[in-house]
């Protein structure tokens, strides 16, 4: 014990760590302040101009009013928000006629209702969704939920056509989606963005702290000296890791509370018990709410970051100076970013350690979007791939960071 805290002290020491560590705070009040300081909505004023307004005012009013909306997404109500929206079409001629008092206090509070049907009553050959006009109104109060898994059949047809198992798959988590859906005022999928971003920042903070954990003390010759101690090798290898891992952990939840607080308090929790399926897409497959949402994404997150400093690691124990280390690690923590842009979604993205870490192949779009890897017959979500990628290659790369440690020469 004595020996896990001298270590936690001599990192904490340094100031490149404490700065990496300031930046890391410092940036989550910045990413959860970004996706508020973007709100903005317009409104009337009482002389008939029209008020502008943006960040917290803007998520403000907007609580309030979208408040007489909010609740469960019958298909009733779909249906009655569907005719109301026709009505005013029909009698503007285009949305974009309709006065804007009239389309805030009959039409804007129904629009977000309205995008669900766009994706339910796509044409079913090319998945180009429909217009509001063309979709009736007794159709959806009589099958909407059907036309959603009808929906979900032919994308998954159009996208994994060859793919049985795939196709099963994902009827069988539709199935278990909870219906209805719910619709609450307040986080936009902006918030989401930014907290995903913030957690690619951190990954490469932490990859900045821990590519030195080795090969510093071979750069320096101090490591020639501590190997000859009582505790050298092995126990101090250990030591090593857990205490770079600890701080890790806390650092990295203490980061994404303060993110989300500040997240949380400025779009309100109620916000949080809309279903996914009403933020990102009504085919989506998780049966989760935007809460359950949350902390799937820092325990994702978490996961796999301590994948790619597990990886920091053993190529700091491998490598003769930190430089190297750290240029290594950025590459394979950017490689899935890359990968997916020019290659889609394939084996090598899916499983390298920081593969649920990234911009459009991320976590979070993982687990909105259809993408299966295959082998033979069998087919496997990549939200799940990524997972067990994390949870096998961070124990591997923690044995072969120690056994690269003690077996080290030096030069």
């Amino acid at each position: 014990m004595r020996l896990f805290r001298l270590e936690i002290k001599r990192i904490m020491k340094s100031r490149r760590t404490l700065t990496l560590l300031a930046a890391a705070l410092l940036m989550s009040i910045v990413m959860a302040y970004l996706p508020i300081s973007f709100e903005s909505i317009n409104r009337p004023g009482e002389d008939g101009k029209i008020i502008e307004l943006g960040g917290l005012p803007a998520i403000q009013f907007k609580r309030d009013y979208f408040e007489k909306t909010a609740g469960n997404i019958t298909p009733q109500k779909l249906a009655e928000a569907l005719r109301t929206y026709q009505s005013y079409v029909k009698e503007y001629g285009i949305l974009n006629d309709v006065p804007l008092d009239i389309y805030i206090e009959n039409i804007m509070a129904i629009r977000p209702m309205l995008r669900g049907l766009i994706e339910a009553f796509a044409d079913p050959k090319t998945g180009i969704g429909a217009d509001l006009m063309d979709i009736d109104p007794d159709e959806v109060e009589q099958y909407f939920y059907e036309k959603c898994v009808s929906h979900l059949d032919d994308t998954m047809n159009l996208e994994q056509k060859e793919y049985e198992a795939a196709r099963q798959f994902a009827a069988g988590r539709y199935a278990d989606v909870d219906q209805p859906f719910y619709l609450y005022p307040g986080m936009s999928r902006d918030a989401f963005d930014y907290t995903t971003l913030y957690i690619l920042v951190l990954s490469i903070l932490c990859v900045a702290i821990a590519s030195p954990a080795f090969a510093n003390e071979y750069q320096t010759g101090s490591d020639s000296i501590l190997r000859c101690t009582k505790y050298g090798r092995m126990k101090l290898a250990v030591t090593r890791i857990l205490s770079v891992c600890c701080i890790f952990i806390v650092i990295f939840i203490l980061g994404m509370s303060i993110h989300l607080l500040i997240l949380n308090l400025a779009f309100g929790t109620d916000c949080l018990k809309t279903s996914f399926q009403m933020l990102f897409s009504v085919i989506n497959l998780p049966n989760i709410n935007l809460g359950q949402l949350q902390i799937i994404l820092v325990l994702a997150g978490l996961l796999s970051v301590l994948a790619i400093v597990s990886c920091t690691l053993f190529l700091s124990a491998r490598c003769r100076d930190s430089l190297t280390v750290l240029l290594i690690s950025i590459v394979i923590l950017f490689l899935p970013i890359f990968a997916y842009g020019a290659l889609g979604d394939t084996w090598i993205g899916g499983i390298l350690p920081s593969a649920g870490i990234g911009m459009k192949n991320n976590f979070l779009y993982q687990l909105c979007d259809f993408n299966f890897l295959h082998i033979g017959g069998m087919s496997f979500w990549t939200p799940y791939v990524i997972l067990v990628s994390a949870a096998v290659e961070i124990p591997l790369f923690l044995f072969l960071t120690v056994r690269s440690y003690c077996k080290h020469q030096v030069a």
